[in-house]
């Protein structure tokens, strides 16, 4: 991308506080407030009309909490407009982000307890309300903000809450659009009960002089501003005037046209604050829009904003520009509840991208299509709101006029497969019938199309028919899938690298089949760049076929790299520093931008890295809970923790920044320069790094497998021998495929064959993530050999509740002279009972109670050290002593005790840290690396206490858990009950070895803490 200009830029705030009050005080919304507040509380659901500006979505929650209406949730279709709307909210309010207004999108939350003002997305709604059912909507007003938007989650949450509400009298319904049909809502809540109706308010356009102006043209209209024949533009750009009949492809001719009216606008405009919004369909538009701007960039500062975009990155389109003027190229993520400050001209492009299920392919495919009029003039409504506004719609008036009056709804155009299984999953058997519950939907999917889902899950044994009503209910594989935060797709894929035995792996490339945007930096609209990008991380093209597996393997490597380099680091320096002072907590506050810069010299997204890290830790907690069987069917089989004995040290260099154009940094507090420092020790992460080779094979052959599953008849199209590895069939020679295109020049000499009739090898793009995108003219077979559909059928299921007391003492020394260390046995519980099934002068026991006099038999010959408090004076030292002869050490014991802290998990997991802290530092100083440490805990308390993640964080790996005897060994004081189907809540030994760093990358960290633990045995 373009280099900055040599002055330097100078963003300003948008709108000062002091303003922002007083933009308020004068929009539409606000002369209705009484009576929007009175008829919210008089009905239970209310429509609200308004156009896009007049301000209902920034002010109305405000209104209601000023009247104690709270707590009050609003949904938006997009995460975009969540964060930039919440933020507007609290800045009005004068409160921080996070305490009285606050967000929930994905796995980002930025809320607490005392939050009276939520905005989440309705995808975060739907999700919350199939796990909790009625308790999810805990709110006195919940708010359905631009309900005309159609997504798939905003068709299902309307239809769950008009379930609840028919249940619940206790909160108000809120929905609100600038362009919603009146009268279906209003019909659609008909039935809510006698006497009862949907009231609808619409807030009037104002005629104050504080409300701007908005005007919009067509492409004739442009074409005269410009110059050009309206008859010749029309021709040009459509060519034909009825919306059905005409492709929405966009030619080159259009970005030309988009282009020259951007020079245009900057040509005539002489506020350069005024900033232009085009809208687009896709990204690749985007990038063909971008690449003719480029070479202006001493003029124009271009913004992005796409789903793929950072959304820190695409918030900076709310700065204002003083030196350049502020182009802003958008898809539809634009097109609603967002206010982007002095945005005077919009130009639309009036098509958008629709996703569909594509039933020969059995995928979700996406294609062109035009907006409707409903979209198109809340695309419109983006100007106007700040400033007098221009809209240019690139199309005739007469063919704007014939366009679609409401776009047609998402839930009509897909599968449902995850829908439905999540739906029959819902804990609420008001919502958990998706046959039931989706003909009540505002538009109702066809039932075969939900049919056809049910019977794709209970084939793969995701859902089951039961008797005598031929209900399908979920299976335990069906609860598992369900309860990932990801697609459909993924979710299974997870499960199948479970099955074999590599469960984390398979986890990390699942997140990023459906995370954006992914680590590993895209620069917009530089393909070569980003490539040289995913090099450095995965290179190999051999093992995959499709680009998309390539850039996922890659972002897997890249994620591993940035743990094991930057995060390791991170972690040694914080043991280090646990035993310098009392306070056991370095300041950390230089880490976020430390962290940043490292991740900017080796072209990674900060932000994305720790989604990806919060989605697998959620992920990795839903598995503990269910306990599927693979978790006890393999042993120490975590190549993603093998040791990772590759030296990478960075070996800086500065570049001209090419991409500095698209803002990805608040530049409001720092000053952009042209060149930025980049790690050029490449490549980071090579084949024989991180098992990355073995897991690139299970990685294909897995994806390949699924997608043959999803091919039609595929079981009748096999072929016997079919090599997708080279151009011979059976023996045959394989055609030349540019025979059949008819160009090729070799003739007779071509060592390929020139007859139509000769076999073709298989199409290696057919079963990748993408599809063929030939279809029927490939060249190569879209028959499926044998190996392609010889499926692995293996099903998910939950390991069995038969428990032995063999499964914990097999993991005890066998040697005579090494021992087992139970540590803070308060009671003696477990070390009685352990010693009536393993040697008991070989068991060590740890106590805070003072010496007294034991008059158990089975304690008989059981080291007891007395006195000892837990952690820190067992582990560490007591008085300047070291009691615990930790060289006889081999398995160390915990049985955490909870009680005194009731519902307080910030302190149960403070306990569980130290713990693991003090032990890593003994360890590691001590060089005590075969000491297996077992914990033993309810597995729902695990998860709930993300005790795999505080190992991680000081270098334990789970390599084994095993269900706990506690008729051999003791009752935990620990018990969590559950009342979600399926899910497991029992006491589990769970297995931890520590990992040690690589000395190479972090020199001789060892000795400093041995050097730390001794002094503080010596006070």
């Amino acid at each position: 991308m373009a280099s900055p200009p040599s002055s330097p830029p100078s963003p300003v705030p948008s709108i000062s506080p002091s303003l922002l009050q007083s933009t308020f005080s004068h929009l539409p919304v606000m002369s209705m407030r009484k009576k929007i507040v009175d008829k919210i509380q008089q009905n239970r659901v209310t429509l609200i009309i308004g156009e896009t500006g007049c301000g209902k979505s920034s002010q109305i929650p405000q209104f209601l909490l000023e009247e104690n209406m709270t707590p009050i949730l609003c949904t938006l279709p997009r995460r975009f407009a969540v964060v930039s709307v919440a933020k507007m909210v609290a800045k009005a309010r004068n409160c921080e982000l996070g305490e009285e207004v606050g967000y929930h999108i994905g796995h980002s939350r930025n809320l607490s307890a005392g939050s009276e003002i939520v905005f989440k997305t309705a995808g975060v709604l739907l999700d919350e309300m199939q796990e909790k059912g009625l308790t999810a909507l805990k709110y006195k007003v919940i708010i359905l903000d631009e309900v005309h938007e159609r997504s798939v989650e905003s068709d299902l949450v309307l239809v769950c809450v008009k379930q609840f509400l028919l249940k619940n009298n206790d909160f108000r319904l809120v929905l609100m659009s600038a362009t919603a049909d009146i009268s279906r809502y209003r019909d659609y809540f008909r039935d809510l009960g006698r006497g009862e109706r949907v009231e609808v308010l619409a807030i009037p356009s104002s005629n104050q002089n504080m409300v701007f102006q908005r005007k919009v043209s067509y492409v004739d209209q442009v074409a005269e501003s410009l110059g050009m024949s309206s008859e010749i533009m029309q021709s040009k750009y459509s060519s034909c005037l009825n919306p059905s009949e005409y492709n929405a492809y966009i030619k080159s001719e259009l970005h030309v046209l988009i282009h020259e009216l951007v020079l245009h606008i900057h040509k005539n405009e002489p506020d350069i604050e005024k900033s232009i919004l085009v809208f687009l369909p896709t990204y690749y538009s985007l990038e063909q829009q971008w690449r003719l701007l480029k070479p202006l960039e001493s003029t124009f500062r271009v913004h992005i904003l796409h789903g793929s975009i950072d959304t820190e990155q695409a918030l900076m389109t709310m700065k204002i520009w003083k030196s350049h003027r502020k182009v802003i190229l958008a898809t539809n993520i634009a097109e609603s509840s967002v206010t982007i400050p002095k945005v005077a001209y919009v130009i639309d492009s009036c098509r958008s991208l629709q996703v569909y299920w594509d039933k020969s392919r059995k995928k979700e495919c996406a294609a062109l299509v035009w907006v409707s009029k409903s979209q198109a003039n809340q695309r419109s409504g983006r100007t106007g709101r700040t400033c007098d506004g221009q809209v240019y719609r690139l199309v005739p008036r007469s063919f704007y006029n014939d366009l679609e009056d409401h776009e047609s709804p998402v839930i009509l155009k897909l599968s449902l497969r995850l829908q439905i299984l999540s739906l029959c999953c819902a804990e609420s058997k008001a919502i958990n019938d998706p046959k039931v519950l989706l003909q009540k939907a505002l538009d109702p999917p066809d039932p075969q199309v939900v049919e056809d889902a049910l019977n794709l899950l209970d084939q793969m044994c995701a859902l089951e028919k039961t008797p005598p009503r031929g209900r399908y209910e979920p299976t335990f594989y069906g609860r598992l899938l369900a309860s990932f935060s990801l697609s459909f797709d993924a979710s299974v894929l997870v499960l199948k690298f479970g099955d074999i035995g590599m469960i984390r792996e398979g986890i990390l490339l699942g997140i990023m089949m459906d995370t954006q945007p992914l680590p590993i930096i895209h620069p917009f609209g530089e393909d070569e760049l980003f490539a040289k990008y995913i090099d450095c991380y995965y290179g190999d093209r051999a093992i995959l076929a499709g680009r998309k597996e390539m850039e996922f393997m890659a972002n897997f490597c890249a994620f591993q790299f940035w743990q094991h380099i930057f995060k390791d680091k991170n972690r040694l320096e914080h043991l280090k520093q646990v035993l310098k002072t009392d306070d056991v907590y370095p300041d950390t506050q230089q880490m976020p931008k430390l962290e940043e810069d490292w991740c900017s010299f080796h072209n990674l997204y900060q932000s994305s890295l720790h989604q990806v890290s919060e989605i697998y830790n959620d992920i990795l907690n839903a598995i503990h809970r269910f306990r599927p069987k693979f978790l006890s069917s393999f042993r120490d089989l975590t190549p993603y923790y093998d040791p990772y004995k590759f030296k990478h040290t960075c070996l800086f260099k500065s570049q001209q920044d090419g991409h500095s154009d698209v803002v990805a940094a608040d530049e409001e507090d720092i000053e952009l320069s042209s060149e930025t420092n980049k790690c050029v020790a490449v490549p980071y992460v090579t084949l024989n790094h991180l098992n990355s080779y073995q897991v690139a094979k299970k990685f294909a052959a897995i994806v390949k497998e699924t997608r043959a599953q999803y091919q039609d008849g595929a079981s009748s199209h096999q072929t016997e021998d079919a090599d997708v590895d080279n151009f011979h069939v059976n023996g045959e020679v394989s055609p030349c495929v540019y025979f059949l295109r008819g160009s090729c020049s070799r003739g007779s000499s071509c060592s390929f064959s020139h007859s139509v009739q000769a076999k073709r090898p298989q199409c290696k793009f057919l079963l990748s993530l993408q599809g063929c995108r030939n279809g029927e003219s490939c060249p190569f077979s879209h028959d499926m050999g044998r190996s392609a559909v010889s499926a692995h059928r293996n099903i998910c299921l939950q390991e069995d509740n038969a428990m032995s007391s063999a499964s914990l003492l097999n993991l005890f020394p066998k040697s005579t002279d090494r021992s087992i260390l139970i540590l803070d046995d308060v009671d003696f519980q477990f070390s009685s009972c352990l010693a009536c099934h393993y040697v008991p002068s070989k068991i060590i026991s740890t106590t805070s109670l003072s010496e007294t006099t034991i008059t158990e038999p089975s304690l008989t010959g059981v080291r007891i050290l007395w006195g000892l408090y837990h952690p820190y004076q067992t582990i560490v030292a007591k008085a300047g002593k070291n009691l615990i002869p930790w060289n006889e050490v081999e398995c160390v014991l915990w049985f955490p005790c909870f009680d005194s802290y009731g519902e307080d998990l910030d302190g149960k997991r403070q306990v569980l840290q130290n713990f693991f802290e003090y032990l890593a530092i003994r360890i590691l100083a001590d060089d005590l690396q075969d000491v297996r440490v077992i914990i033993t805990m309810n597995n729902i308390r695990f998860s709930q206490l993300q005790v795999e993640k505080l190992a991680r964080d000081c270098f334990f790996i789970l390599r084994d858990s095993c269900a706990f005897d506690e008729i051999s060994f003791g009752m935990l004081h620990d018990c969590v009950t559950s009342r979600r189907p399926m899910v497991v809540s029992r006491s589990f030994s769970y297995v931890f070895s520590i990992q040690p760093p690589n000395d190479e990358l972090f020199s001789d960290y060892a000795a400093t803490m041995k050097k730390h633990l001794h002094k503080i045995q010596k006070i």
